[in-house]
């Protein structure tokens, strides 16, 4: 098994006026077996600690910049391509919906209007308009008051402002600060019928590494059964390697004795 070094620089377009980047290191056992939920609460403790030096916390950063670390993350741990099975409605049979993180980030780029940082999570658009983007923090604020407080709170901290229409608001969010939260045309294979189909990266990549959580306790006690090494030890692991030293048990068990 040949491991990559991790050396995608991820850009963050909403920490400040000048270009940013960050790094996510790869994870180990106790980085996955951290993850709780699907929340975004669980996807900024997880950033955390992947990211290497990052200019601010994950909670700091926009949604549309804490999906693009997401993003990148799933490439680097099962590729770039998303694979979801789903039911169709009318025929109830399943089909596959497949496509391409980067073919769909850059889609929702170019369907965009650019926008000017010019402070973190501060963005004017072409026409001057100032609009402040949410943290995780004020998100999180928002949701414990309820969905119409809660969106109503986002918008007035969106804007600086009150009585603002939330569908165009909402509208013109998608269009400068893009995030992988969206409905996709999907046409069923057996009878061809359309529907649409929600996508989400954040809970997508956080429910795999919940999906994973059995098989990583079952490589941590082959390599404890196979090696006598401890549980710190092996948690601590890159998860590659770990995968790589789990193979080579299972490829040679003879020679364990």
């Amino acid at each position: 098994m040949v491991m990559q070094a991790w050396t995608e620089r991820v850009p963050l377009r909403h920490v400040s006026e000048a270009p940013r980047r960050a790094r996510l290191r790869e994870p180990q056992g106790s980085d996955e077996l951290s993850v709780g939920g699907v929340d975004t609460r669980c996807a900024v403790q997880l950033l955390d600690r992947l990211l290497d030096g990052a200019p601010c916390s994950a909670a700091e950063l926009s949604a549309s910049d804490r999906d693009g670390l997401l993003a990148a993350l799933h490439r680097r741990l099962w590729g770039d391509r998303i694979v979801c099975s789903l039911e169709c409605p009318g025929c109830k049979a399943m089909y596959d919906l497949s496509f391409e993180l980067s073919m769909l980030q850059r889609q929702l780029m170019e369907q965009g209007e650019a926008a000017h940082t010019v402070q973190a999570r501060c963005i004017v658009d072409a026409g001057g308009a100032r609009f402040t983007l949410p943290g995780a923090d004020e998100e999180e604020a928002a949701a414990e008051r309820g969905l119409d407080a809660g969106v109503a709170q986002l918008l007035a901290a969106i804007t600086g402002g009150e009585g603002v229409d939330a569908e165009a608001l909402g509208q013109r969010m998608e269009a400068l600060a893009p995030v992988l939260d969206l409905e996709l045309d999907t046409r069923c294979a057996e009878c061809g019928q359309p529907q649409l189909a929600r996508f989400d990266i954040q809970s997508f990549l956080l429910q795999r590494l919940l999906d994973e959580r059995e098989a990583v306790l079952s490589e941590v006690h082959t390599l404890a059964t196979g090696y006598g090494w401890s549980l710190p030890d092996i948690v601590g692991l890159p998860r590659s390697l770990r995968r790589a030293l789990v193979q080579r048990l299972a490829a040679a068990p003879a020679a364990l004795g």
